[in-house]
Parts: structure tokens; C-alpha cells; sequence
């Protein structure tokens, strides 16, 4: 616990991940835990090692996986309008916006968290930054660019949702959150983004990072009907001390690439 000096808090509709880290950068530890209910959420707060014994004296930064979010190019963000931006996407009653540079400051993502969660957070965790989950995706997926085809789908894996990012000549055209359950949730809305971006089906490559049990879709199925399909894992940049590498098991993107 005295080596910590970093923590990121990786928050889903109903599991929290925490990632302990020393000065050098290295994860030295990674508690999860699923919850229900909010009053589950602070006791697992009061409960975590890292968390109450290091909380109060570290950087941390709370991802936070919802579909509240939405992309703004940095010329035309205002920071004084990000709930308004928001508000695009999403409804921002009991909602607090939160926004974050992406892409050598080009894009800029806005998120929301509800104001009693964040309370809860806020109140066992000090000098909390805040991040959408999802701009760990988009920053990793644009730095695959000088791979990609002219037309390519990124699919990356998280909790009961996948991010599918449409590439066209190597430039982000679409990205967006959907919550997948089973075969035919992912066909509908992979199908739904091809056809938005006017990709052929039987030419465009796709290209799925992740777990693919999290979302119950089977690689067989997905083989039917797209014949250019690679499965793959992030180069591993996240590193580990001995006995917390088990994360990477997980296969979600965290677990191997740190931005």
C-alpha cells in the first residue's frame, strides 16, 4: 500500500475496477468488484486497501463507462457550454459534465456522471479527475490509423457494450456506444454503421478487441458474414508487478494499453 502513488478507478453501470500503481508507472495491484445497489458502491469504497490507506495523498482518475458522452472538435468547444453540449446527446438533470482532450487537443469528449455518485466518490477519494471511458478507445484507435485499411470498423469490448469507431481512409468518420447482448444486437448495429458509412460489407475490415463472452457473441456466427475479421489485443504498453498481471485475463483494453 506505501508504493502506491496512482489510482484509476474504472466505473461501469454495475462493477468497479481499481488499478493501483507505483511512481514508476508499474500496476502493483487490481481489486474488482461488481454492485447493484448505490449503497453497495460506498461500501466498497470504504472497504478498498488502496483506497483508504492511500486515497487521501495520490493522483486518481475515475473513468467512468456510461452513455453520456458526446465528441466535440477543440475548435469549436466552449468549456463554459459543456453540459449544453451534453445535452445534445443526453439528459443533464442531476447530472454533472466533466470534459477531456483527446487526439493532441483536435477532439474533446464530454461526459456526465450523476451528482450523488459523484458525491459518493468525491467523498473517499481526494482530488478526483474525471474521465469518460470511453476516450481510453478513441485515443488507442487513433493511434492504429497508420495500419487501417480505407474502410475499417473498430470494435473495442466493454462490460455489456461495445464502442464501434468507423475509420475512412484512415480518419474517423463514427463512434459511438451501443449495448450489446447477444449476436443479433451486434449484426444490427454493426450492419446499421456500415450502411451509414456506405462500406462494403464483403471488403471492409473489421477489427474486434476484446472479450467476446462479456457480450455472449460467438467468433463462428460474426465469421458468416464478415469475411476480412481479425480478433486481436492491444500491444501490451500497461506493465505489472508479479502477481497482478492475472488482469490481462479480463482482455479488456485497460489491462494491456495505458494512455
Amino acid at each position: 500500500m506505501s508504493n502506491t502513488s496512482g489510482l484509476s478507478l474504472l466505473f461501469y453501470p454495475q462493477r468497479l475496477i481499481v488499478l493501483a500503481k507505483n511512481q514508476n508507472g508499474l500496476v502493483i495491484g487490481v481489486n474488482d468488484y461488481p454492485f447493484v445497489e448505490k449503497n453497495e458502491l460506498e461500501m466498497i469504497l470504504q472497504k478498498d486497501l488502496f483506497i483508504s490507506q492511500k486515497a487521501s495523498h495520490c493522483e486518481a482518475t475515475l473513468y467512468v463507462y456510461s452513455p453520456d458522452f458526446c465528441l466535440v472538435p477543440s475548435v469549436l468547444f466552449d468549456a463554459s457550454e459543456a453540459e449544453t453540449y451534453l445535452n445534445f446527446s443526453t439528459k443533464t438533470d442531476g447530472t454533472d459534465s466533466f470534459y477531456s482532450s483527446l487526439n493532441e487537443d483536435q477532439l474533446v469528449i464530454v461526459g456526465g456522471i450523476e451528482k450523488a455518485t459523484l458525491a459518493i466518490f468525491s467523498k473517499y477519494v481526494n482530488n478526483l479527475s474525471l474521465k469518460h471511458g470511453s476516450s481510453l478507445a478513441i485515443t488507442y484507435l487513433l493511434g492504429e490509423k497508420p495500419l487501417m485499411l480505407n474502410q475499417e470498423l473498430a470494435v473495442i469490448i466493454e462490460d455489456n457494450e461495445v464502442y464501434i469507431a468507423g475509420f475512412t481512409n484512415k480518419e474517423l468518420k463514427f463512434f459511438n456506444r451501443f449495448e450489446v447482448r447477444n449476436n443479433q444486437d451486434f449484426l444490427k448495429y454493426s450492419f446499421s454503421v456500415l450502411h451509414q458509412l456506405a462500406f462494403d460489407r464483403m471488403h471492409c475490415k473489421i477489427t474486434l478487441c476484446g472479450n467476446l463472452e462479456e457480450i455472449n457473441v460467438q467468433e463462428q456466427v460474426l465469421r458468416k458474414y464478415f469475411k476480412n475479421m481479425e480478433i486481436t489485443s492491444p500491444k501490451p504498453t500497461q506493465n505489472y508487478l508479479p502477481g497482478a498481471e492475472s488482469f490481462r485475463e479480463t482482455k479488456k483494453l485497460e489491462a494491456f494499453w495505458a494512455s
